[in-house]
């Protein structure tokens, strides 16, 4: 391969080829480095692991971002070096981030692995101490197969690449069907080839030592494979497989299609099954074939991984180059089409952005992928946008490379900017997955700020923010999912998954004008309507002007939906069963539980007075029921000292509140219960009534002044906007229509009034009008 032949500029995504586009930002693979490697340096490194002898890489990888992806030969610009290359996968040395950064406000930092002192720039490799004995039969406990012997043949044979026979053009509606997102078309496996690929000079790093070597002239002059003069490591820029190469008398290689710090990641067909394409990728930059042999047997577990939203793993073998080294290499299926990373990079590699529809309805797929990751006891660790490929039908995370099992110790991988930042202390959590994706959601809509290489931890402002101040619902999605404390974080992904629905439903039937109606899973429907008195009786003679004109909260609270018994609950069975009983009753069933100890409700007695949080709310609705609001709010005091601070005792606190005619406490209650489930109707439904209610106690207040008016602006228009996006998104829900009425009634705008009130649908059974037939 001639030395002043270089790959193209382009981006590779991790595991699975996609399509190449040009990116002006360095993405540095999966390295290990401390705090003052990375101060001064605003890389994007890209998906990293390295053991502590492996800390001399190149600094000038730093601008890969590496992936097993498939690039076109139109998409290659042969004559440039690889200066804006993502590279997965990479180990570097503190001489890593010395060299090239005249750009670095144009970089950004990937997956990295640190120690707790560098959590000022993200979390990366640290060695944790083993926390408490966790068992994962499921994943260590396997037989570990026996690694095969290789064959290496210099006869390169021709081969037909054989793709897969699904189709080519991605046209289907993701997101519970509500997203129609744009088609991507597949890359075939042969054009994923790279057809000159050579590591550019001033990347020439030994990766032991960081030393220049392999360059044509200078300091580090010599061949481009070869021995460091420094420290005896072998290196080499070019690939060391060659094509025509049979690895594991089983997958000849076709060619590389990108380089990352673990080596170079080959496409190659499967010799034993149908012809079919895989790809190769390193486990270790080490030719220690013992440190090999060790990487191979930890990632086998892998192969038992299998869901449709995750790269396929085939096969783990090892190959021995030409002076006896063995190399150990994972086998994967071949993904074609593109990251996320790559659909929103701009043409001149800056980040873009995607429309909030499009970016949900992909990460509902990542949701889904994750769950089964986390009910399997691992955690991915590494959802970013490089990590997502997404095919002509099918959306795949790519990179395996970070899973471990939940509570694991040892190396912990991620990426600053994405990584949850107390994952050094608690280790790999189904938390610190819930925070990476997201912020995976937040860069692929907002323009968040970055510093040193990374996105900065936090929010922008949501009255700065266009997509925020238009979707507030959105917003606080994000801000659940991204909790600085892991506590106040969506509890799995099942949670998250129906709440981020739930808000995509709203933000389509607001963006298009269709209703998106969905029942609750979590929430009884409204009980009732309140408010609609105020709208009628001016026009109706059976209503009492004086007593339909008071906005009375109790109304309110008897209005609103309940939230359903909590299914993983120790007594949901038998909760719901009576879940329609007289109070009085429940309560003679619960103080007579609570005498034997529970043991007709849970099976076995127990000395807790509190053992189930679903009986202690049973026992509080019940003494609602009867108007006894100081009983239900000692109860709930109670219980909120024994169970934490859950949304749903909030709730029942809001009540209290409403029932005792202490709105204000009610909306700041209802608000924190809005902020834990997003998307959910109920709680936008006691928000909109609670501020419509304040604001109406204000304005018939004597004496009024400019910061008393402006109050009651924000109030009406906080309503208005929950009533406004209920209805869009559910015409079934009649107290929202009255409420956006009686609002635009409140500025004299008559007409706008009557929009929403027309499309109050009939009562059921009572048929409209039709005209006569012709």
């Amino acid at each position: 391969m001639s030395s002043d032949v270089e790959m193209s500029e382009h981006e590779n995504a991790t595991d699975a080829p996609a399509p190449v586009e040009e990116s002006g930002g360095v993405d540095v693979g999966t390295q290990a480095v401390s705090r003052d490697e990375l101060c001064d340096d605003d890389l994007d490194i890209g998906t990293q692991a390295a053991s502590p002898h492996d800390l001399n890489l190149d600094d000038d990888l730093d601008d890969f971002d590496t992936a097993t992806q498939a690039a076109s030969p139109h998409d290659l610009n042969l004559d440039d070096d690889l200066d804006d290359l993502d590279t997965a996968t990479q180990a570097a040395s503190p001489h890593d981030l010395n060299h090239d950064l005249d750009h670095d406000d144009d970089l950004d930092i990937g997956t990295q692995a640190a120690s707790p002192e560098d959590l000022n720039i993200g979390t990366q490799l640290t060695e944790r101490p083993a926390p408490r004995e966790v068992s994962t039969d499921r994943i260590s406990g396997r037989s570990r197969p026996t690694v095969p012997t290789e064959v290496t043949t210099t006869t390169a044979r021709t081969r037909r690449l054989v793709p897969g026979s699904r189709s080519m053009i991605h046209d289907r509606r993701l997101g519970g069907g509500l997203v129609e997102l744009p088609k991507i078309t597949d890359i075939e496996p042969a054009d994923a080839v790279l057809t000159r690929p050579v590591i550019p000079e001033r990347k020439r790093w030994c990766w032991k030592c960081g030393q220049a070597v392999g360059r044509t002239s200078g300091a580090g002059q010599g061949e481009l494979s070869g021995v460091c003069p420094h420290c005896g490591s072998r290196y080499s820029f070019v690939p060391g497989l060659e094509r025509g190469t049979l690895v594991a008398d089983q997958y000849e290689i076709m060619g590389a299609i990108a380089h990352g710090g673990l080596g170079w990641i080959y496409l190659a067909i499967d010799r034993n099954v149908s012809d079919r394409p895989v790809v190769l990728k390193g486990l270790l930059n080490s030719s220690d074939s013992e440190a090999q042999a060790v990487a191979v047997a930890e990632r086998q577990f892998l192969a038992s991984v299998n869901h449709p939203g995750i790269v396929k793993i085939f096969n783990f073998v090892e190959h021995a180059d030409e002076f006896g080294n063995r190399f150990g290499y994972i086998v994967m299926e071949y993904v074609g089409g593109k990251t996320l990373k790559q659909i929103t990079s701009e043409a001149d590699g800056t980040p873009g952005l995607l429309p909030v529809e499009h970016a949900i309805a992909y990460m509902l797929e990542v949701l889904s992928a994750v769950g089964y990751l986390h009910s399997v006891g691992l955690v991915y660790n590494d959802v970013k946008p490089e990590n997502i490929m997404i095919g002509s039908d099918e959306v795949k995370l790519i990179d395996l490379g970070a899973v471990s099992s939940i509570d694991g110790y040892g190396h912990l991988y991620g990426t600053p900017g994405f990584q949850a930042p107390e994952i050094v202390e608690t280790g790999p959590q189904i938390a610190t997955d819930i925070y990476s994706i997201g912020r995976t959601l937040a860069t692929l809509t907002v323009a968040m700020p970055k510093a040193k290489g990374r996105y900065l931890d936090g929010l922008p402002d949501p009255e700065s923010t266009p997509v925020f101040r238009d979707n507030p619902s959105y917003y606080l999605l994000l801000q659940r999912a991204t909790a600085p404390d892991p506590a106040d974080r969506f509890a799995t992904a099942d949670e998250m998954t129906t709440q981020v629905l739930n808000v995509l439903r709203e933000i389509v039937a607001v963006h298009t004008g269709v209703p998106r109606p969905s029942l609750s899973t979590v929430f009884t429907p409204q009980r009732s309507t309140f408010g609609t008195d105020l709208m009628l009786a001016p026009v109706d003679g059976f209503f009492d002007p004086e007593q339909a004109a008071f906005y009375d909260p109790v109304d309110i609270a008897r209005a609103l939906p309940l939230p359903l018994v909590d299914p993983l609950d120790p007594a949901a069975g038998l909760l719901t069963s009576a879940a329609l009983s007289d109070p009085r009753q429940t309560l003679d069933s619960i103080h007579a539980a609570r005498a034997d100890g529970f043991s007709s409700l849970l099976g076995t007695p127990t000395s807790d007075p509190h053992p189930s949080l679903e009986i202690d709310l049973a026992e509080a609705r019940a003494h609602l029921e009867l108007d006894d609001v100081d009983t239900a709010l000692e109860l709930l005091r109670e219980v909120s000292v024994h169970h934490g601070d859950s949304w749903r005792v909030q709730w029942y606190m809001a009540i209290c509140a409403l029932m005792n005619d202490e709105p204000e406490l009610a909306y700041e209650r209802f608000s924190d219960v809005l902020g834990a489930m997003p998307g959910e109707v109920a709680p936008k439904l006691a928000v909109a009534g609670t501020a419509e209610l304040i604001g109406r106690w204000l304005s018939d207040e004597k004496s009024t002044s400019d910061e008393s008016d402006s109050r009651i602006s924000d109030l009406f228009d906080i309503a208005k906007h929950h009533y406004h996006d209920l209805w869009l998104t559910d015409h079934g829900i009649v107290t929202a229509a009255f409420g956006l009425a009686r609002l635009w009634v409140a500025v004299g705008d008559v007409e706008a009034a009557i929009e929403p009130l027309d499309e109050v649908p009939p009562p059921v059974g009572i048929s409209t009008p039709h005209a006569p037939p012709l």
